[in-house]
């Protein structure tokens, strides 16, 4: 009985899984049937702000699943609070590191818009570099062990 109950909360989340994943492919297919040439293509914006508002999503989810189970245990409050400041320090850290230069195009563009996206490159490319690194660590550990 307790196996069907999970499988019936978990529905949502697949199906939640399933439409965005279906909606950026869709976007993505999009993008490669228009070939956009330049910055001053509509298609791109789009597809930038579908990434955006993906990025926005799996921050908020990321922050909301520990949230809700730290307020059953202190011990959980105390990581939350630990995620919170990491978040915020390599956050920060990007975006102090990020240029944020402009590049030379005819398009009016804000120069905001660059460091943004500087910063969720840099960001990107640390959380590259660590699945990476975890990947690594995980096979080395495997093979010692045995």
């Amino acid at each position: 009985m307790k196996d069907t109950n999970e499988k019936k909360e978990g529905r949502p989340w697949k199906i939640l899984q399933l439409v965005l994943f279906l909606v950026s492919l869709v976007l993505f297919v999009v993008v490669l049937m228009n070939k956009p040439t330049g910055p001053e293509s509509g298609v791109l914006d789009m597809f930038l702000y579908w990434i955006y508002c993906l990025v926005l999503l799996a921050i908020c989810v990321s922050l909301l699943f520990p949230l809700f189970a730290a307020f059953k245990d202190k011990k959980k409050l105390v990581k939350l609070v630990a995620l919170v400041v990491a978040v915020v320090v390599v956050v920060g850290g990007a975006w102090l590191l990020a240029p944020g230069t402009p590049i030379e195009s005819k398009a009016t563009t804000n120069p905001g818009d660059f460091k943004l996206a500087d910063t969720v490159l840099y960001i990107t490319y640390l959380f590259i570099a660590a699945a990476v690194c975890a990947l690594v660590w995980s096979g080395a550990r495997k093979a010692v062990k045995k």
